[in-house]
């Protein structure tokens, strides 16, 4: 189920991520029919499931000595947007000989490829 914010879908400067809805006669705070729901306990997925992105729990690898603790049955690497290109090549280098999958793979060095040519 996902959540959408108050008038989202009828005012366009509005995102559609969540917020609170906090006014006085605010429809959705008061859980009147019709007016979307709020986010509460019963909402929360199972603790199996929680936290993890298909089906694998997310690491953030910063360098090469990160990958040293990631199994690649169990874990999914997400690399930190704070590592450059030539470390993101070497860790996905690493990560394709181990067999592990990454989460963010190779968007920025295509983009610097493109740029260099």
């Amino acid at each position: 189920m996902e959540f959408s914010r108050r008038d989202s879908s009828k005012i366009r400067r509005i995102g559609d991520s969540w917020r609170k809805p906090t006014g006085k006669k605010n429809r959705t705070r008061l859980g009147h029919k019709g007016h979307g729901m709020v986010p509460s306990k019963g909402f929360k997925g199972s603790a199996s499931s929680r936290f993890k992105i298909a089906g694998l729990y997310p690491v953030t690898v910063r360098s090469m000595m990160d990958l040293a603790d990631v199994d690649s049955e169990k874990n999914i690497v997400i690399i930190s947007g704070s590592v450059g290109s030539r470390k993101r090549k070497w860790i996905l280098d690493e990560c394709s000989k181990k067999g592990i999958k990454v989460l963010n793979h190779g968007e920025r060095i295509e983009n610097t490829e493109k740029i260099s040519k």
